[in-house]
């Protein structure tokens, strides 16, 4: 009579119900863990965008005043540090400056034509709403090669949708390779020895 007991006890721990209560359980614990992943990083994901903004500007070269015009393609990418609360997100950008052509001369004896060599400028950047961005990029007579490059300085002010963090537009000028007050803001330097930046 005992051993017919024990018998069945044990049937029922292994019971087809029990069986396949115990697999759903796994089953919903396997599938919802991705989801409850991707739901935690989505606010963190990166955020793509693109742009593309008509440049123009002029040059003064020992072979003449050059005129520089063409589009320039910027790609922006939004990213947090998940590390840190307190950090900004930032945005890394890649300026695509090949777009970018000058001319020289006016007749067909003089004309010159000057190409930047497919040049990409990168940069790392807080997020704000605008921002100003100024680079370098050379610049060669497109009959002679990179090798007799000059460079040239790129002033991109972007405007940025803070929530997205999406490039949404912006201005881009050509001038001199000449590093200017308005480029680098005031400097105030204190009795203690500490400097103290405006930008402009």
């Amino acid at each position: 009579m005992n051993t017919q007991l024990i018998i069945k006890t044990r049937q029922l721990l292994f019971s087809p119900t029990f069986v396949t209560l115990l697999l759903g359980v796994v089953v919903m614990l396997a599938l919802s863990g991705p989801t409850v992943k991707a739901q935690t990083t989505a606010v963190d994901a990166p955020v793509d965008s693109t742009v593309t903004i008509a440049a123009k500007g002029s040059v003064s070269d020992p072979n003449g005043s050059i005129t520089v015009t063409g589009n320039v393609s910027i790609t922006c990418r939004r990213v947090i540090d998940t590390t840190s609360a307190t950090s900004p997100s930032l945005v890394l950008l890649d300026l695509d400056l090949s777009g970018l052509q000058g001319t020289s001369g006016s007749s067909r004896t003089t004309l010159k034509t000057y190409v930047t060599g497919g040049n990409h400028a990168e940069e790392i950047r807080p997020l704000q709403a605008s921002d100003t961005i100024i680079v370098t990029s050379p610049y060669y007579d497109s009959t002679k090669g990179p090798l007799t490059a000059k460079t040239m300085l790129v002033t991109a002010t972007l405007n940025f949708d803070i929530n997205t963090g999406k490039v949404t537009g912006g201005t881009i000028s050509i001038g001199d390779n000449v590093v200017t007050k308005s480029a680098v803001g005031n400097f105030t330097f204190t009795s203690t020895g500490t400097t103290t930046a405006t930008p402009n």
